[in-house]
């Protein structure tokens, strides 16, 4: 079974607009499914026809919410959706075709019109860059806006940690994590969907986004980043935006940073070094 997870901040019309593409895709999946929309905040009364609610009192943020649906699914699939997602009839059987017939896959992925992920290492610190293609290819970290994995894999691999929530960098620590277990994450470009993008987190001061991106970005590198070349470049990268940045939003996240490593700590190490995972996700 595929169970589809989409979490929420009681995005009612949202829901109403998008589910209808989400269903018709996995009803033409090939597997039995259900879908789960987890309201982010519990202010939703009702949820489209088809679709079952786990309900949160408070609102804790994207990977929270996605953890909790995982955690109420019944399927051995999971199927992880923003709320603003609209999918093509086709797009949820081909992700369970590519997941289902390549070995040591974490996660397949498709984003909206963007393309897969690529890992740039500049100036000491990991930088994200597009990675366009026209056949399944590797990704950096499997988008949150609409990715497929083993519902067990996600579990083993702990999840999305709380420590980025609300938003930013939770997907991108995921697919980290995975591929350090030698667990790949593959774009796939003829799975289509159709993403609206930042519906709810647009919707936030643009100072807390920056400070939150700043802070999730530091928090990234300083729980994951093992060799010792490579956390003493970041270590002085990020430094250097503390002193001469000069942005208050930017050392307000990094300042959050601090305090958010210093309860979360490193993680350890992988069975694949950090050199080697980039080597696997960087350009060609």
């Amino acid at each position: 079974m595929i169970s589809a997870v989409v979490p929420t901040r009681s995005a009612a019309a949202r829901l109403e607009r998008y589910l209808p593409s989400v269903r018709a895709s996995l009803a033409a999946s090939g597997e039995s499914w259900e879908v789960v929309v987890v309201d982010d905040g519990g202010e939703l009364t009702s949820v489209p026809d088809g679709a079952r609610l786990v309900a949160l009192p408070s609102s804790l943020g994207y990977g929270p919410a996605v953890n909790a649906g995982a955690a109420a699914a019944t399927g051995d699939l999971l199927l992880v959706l923003n709320d603003d997602v609209r999918l093509e009839e086709g797009a949820v059987r081909r992700l369970r075709e590519v997941l289902l017939g390549t070995d040591d896959l974490f996660a397949v992925a498709r984003c909206g019109d963007e393309g897969g992920k690529a890992a740039a290492l500049r100036a000491g610190l990991i930088e994200i860059e597009e990675s366009p293609a026209q056949e399944p290819h590797p990704t950096f970290y499997p988008v949150g806006c609409c990715y497929l994995c083993r519902r067990r894999t996600f579990q083993d691999l702990g999840g999305y940690d709380d420590v980025y929530a609300p938003f930013f960098f939770e997907d991108v620590d995921l697919g980290y994590r995975a591929w350090g277990k030698g667990l790949a994450s593959l774009h796939v470009p003829d799975a289509v969907c159709h993403h609206e993008g930042s519906a709810t987190i647009g919707a936030r001061p643009m100072a807390e986004r920056l400070a939150t991106w700043y802070r999730n970005w530091a928090l990234f590198h300083l729980r994951n980043l093992q060799g010792p070349r490579l956390r003493a470049a970041s270590l002085g990268a990020w430094a250097a935006h503390a002193l001469f940045d000069g942005r208050p939003a930017v050392e307000d996240g990094l300042a959050q940073a601090l305090t958010r490593f210093a309860r979360a700590g490193r993680r350890p190490a992988a069975r694949l070094s950090d050199e080697e995972i980039l080597a696997r996700v960087s350009r060609a």
